[in-house]
């Protein structure tokens, strides 16, 4: 018996185009396609026979067709419980109509007229909107308008100003005061009454209580005073006041008093005095009370004078008188007074660094270069040191350094000579104790020669005349201030 070949599928349906809407499936009237694998057979299923219908039931519409039906539109394949499901990869779209969503429209209507607000906010800010704005205020001046409103009326009304008043005046100056209901700037136009008109400084800042400093005017002269205040809306206000300067106060004479002579040598002479108000320095001088000479006049402003003179003849008798100008040119001269230099030391006496001899002369040069000469310290005591790099030495430069501090430079001058030592190394202990003496170099010894310095320290007491009055060298070394201070004493 020949076997029976299973029936050949119908062709599967086109499905429909997405445009047509649905699901992807047959059209009506045909077969439900079959999967390209062919089923297998059951033992309930005979070859070559149809897959019979389900039979319609009333439920499923007035067709009779249940939903998905062959017979429907559009309807899913039926497969039957004895056919495998469909295996294709074709993918199946669900066409149903895509609903869209919309903002409710009062949402939107929101959101437009906070982008507008916003736009308007920056251009306001930025003063684009400052014309416009301003003409619109400028038209509905008379309607009241809530304060916080940028289209509200234009500020018309300038700054009340109250309380003027002028103090502090002076012969050459005086202070303008008021006050203003509101912030405002601060200005004065100053006029005099048969002249020109100047104006202050403009002062920006905006305040309720103004105060203006009026300077360089003139004595004994009336002003119109014109205070000017504007608010931030360059709404300006004025007051006026009359004031007039005090007069010239007359010219008062300067007083001098308490002449003092002192610290006479054969060369030289130191005379002080003191005036009632600060003062100019000038003492005129001369061998007679016609004069001749005069110190350099010292500009500075001082109530304490102290002038020295110098190159003098020895055992000399000298008139003087001293004089002294205040910072109105009120100048005013002593009464004619006199004073007499000592001798000088006799030819006879004899040169050397010994005690009751004169102190050899000498020129050495510091660390700047500037030459020092013990000569030119005459009609001073002056302390001689020599010094080197040792303990020793360091103590005494201390106490130098002490007494140098107490002591006016009219009365005494310290020269601590360095003796054979390098510069850094002198500069070192310049830094390091502070000396603020002469500080000349020995570097070739030839000055300690002539001092006989053989170790240091060596120190000697010069009095103003040039005579070696004291000395001490080691290991007899200066202990203490009181030393040093009781030896300088001696020598007055």
């Amino acid at each position: 018996m020949a076997q029976q070949q299973p029936p050949t599928p119908p062709p599967m349906p086109r499905p429909f185009p997405s445009s047509q809407g649905g699901i992807i499936g047959p059209q009506p009237g045909q077969q439900p396609p079959y999967t390209s694998t062919p089923s297998t057979p059951t033992s309930d299923a005979v070859p070559g026979t149809p897959i019979p219908k389900p039979a319609p039931s009333q439920k499923y519409g007035t067709e009779g067709q249940p939903p998905g039906s062959y017979d429907s539109p559009g309807a899913m394949p039926y497969v039957s419980a004895q056919q495998p499901p469909l295996t294709s990869k074709k993918t199946f779209v669900d066409a149903r109509p895509i609903r869209v969503r919309r903002f409710p429209p009062a949402l939107t209507l929101i959101i437009i007229i906070a982008v507008i607000a916003l736009l308007g906010f920056a251009a306001f800010q930025a003063g684009w909107l400052e014309g416009p704005l301003s003409t619109v205020q400028e038209s509905v001046a008379g309607i009241e308008w809530l304060s916080w409103l940028p289209i509200g009326p234009k500020d018309t009304t300038p700054p009340v100003i109250s309380e003027v008043n002028i103090s502090g005046i002076t012969q050459t100056g005086a202070v303008i005061t008021w006050k203003t209901d509101e912030p405002s700037t601060s200005q004065v136009m100053l006029c005099e009454l048969d002249g020109g008109c100047i104006w202050t400084e403009p002062d920006e800042n905006l305040v309720t209580a103004h105060s203006v400093s009026l300077i360089d005017l003139k004595p004994n002269t009336s002003y119109h005073c014109t205070a000017t205040s504007t608010d931030a809306k360059e709404n300006q206000a004025i007051a006026e006041k009359d004031f007039t300067t005090l007069a010239q106060a007359p010219a008062t004479a300067l007083a001098i008093s308490d002449i003092q002579v002192s610290s006479i040598t054969d060369l030289s002479v130191t005379i002080s005095w003191v005036t009632d108000e600060a003062a100019t320095s000038q003492v005129e001088y001369g061998t007679t009370d016609a004069y001749g000479s005069n110190t350099p006049l010292d500009e500075s402003l001082t109530t304490s004078h102290n002038t020295k003179l110098t190159g003098l003849t020895p055992a000399t008798t000298y008139h003087f008188k001293v004089k002294s100008k205040d910072a109105n040119e009120n100048e005013v001269a002593s009464q004619d007074q006199t004073f007499t230099t000592l001798s000088s030391v006799p030819a006879t006496t004899e040169v050397g660094p010994e005690v009751g001899k004169l102190a050899p002369d000498f020129t050495l040069p510091n660390l700047d270069g500037e030459q020092i000469s013990l000569s030119e310290f005459r009609g001073k005591m002056v302390i001689v040191n020599f010094w080197q790099d040792n303990q020793q030495s360091r103590n005494e430069l201390s106490l130098l350094q002490t007494v140098y501090d107490k002591w006016p430079r009219d009365e005494l001058e310290i020269i601590a000579i360095s003796w054979k030592q390098t510069i850094g190394i002198t500069q070192s202990v310049i830094n390091t104790k502070g000396l603020t003496f002469h500080v000349p170099l020995d570097d070739t010894g030839e000055v300690a020669e002539k001092y006989n310095v053989i170790r240091c320290p060596n120190t000697l007491f010069i009095d103003a005349q040039g005579i070696v009055r004291d000395s001490e060298y080691y290991p007899s070394t200066l202990k203490s201030e009181t030393q040093i201070e009781g030896i300088l004493n001696s020598m007055q």
